[in-house]
């Protein structure tokens, strides 16, 4: 990315742009600095829609190089669970900086039974699409 380190980083922490950036992401708001967001997730899976909120919770923070983050989430009317886990690694470049996305994630109930190729290569889909969203994001 053309962006440095410390822009990069600041980015990161722009809520209002994240939500741009997240793939599905309707809503997000901080709840306590630094710390929690609640956020809202929309998703199709195959024929299903899904609308989760999550409860984010920062786990650890380095500036300006690693964010990591838990979330955590049901839709009641659908009936699954998401779990994630994201860390994002930032390292400085000859041309700005590095991005490195680490996401793993659960679908539990009847849904993530169901779907589990189908989830896997949507959720592949997203981290790639995250990651050029947040790209043009920080080149302005």
């Amino acid at each position: 990315m053309a962006a440095g380190p410390d822009a990069l980083w600041a980015l990161l922490w722009d809520v209002p742009r994240m939500v741009g950036c997240v793939p599905g992401c309707v809503d997000a708001r901080e709840v306590e600095a630094g710390r929690r967001y609640a956020a809202r997730m929309s998703q199709r899976v195959g024929p299903i829609s899904l609308s989760v909120p999550l409860d984010v919770e920062i786990v650890e923070a380095e500036p300006p190089r690693r964010i990591a983050l838990r979330a955590r989430g049901r839709d009641p009317r659908v009936g699954a669970e998401v779990v994630l886990r994201v860390v994002l690694a930032c390292e400085p470049t000859e041309a700005g900086s590095a991005l490195r996305v680490e996401a793993d994630g659960q679908v539990l109930g009847a849904l993530g039974a169901l779907g589990h190729g189908v989830i896997q290569r949507r959720a592949e889909e997203a981290v790639d699409e995250f990651a050029a969203r947040l790209a043009r994001a920080a080149a302005g």
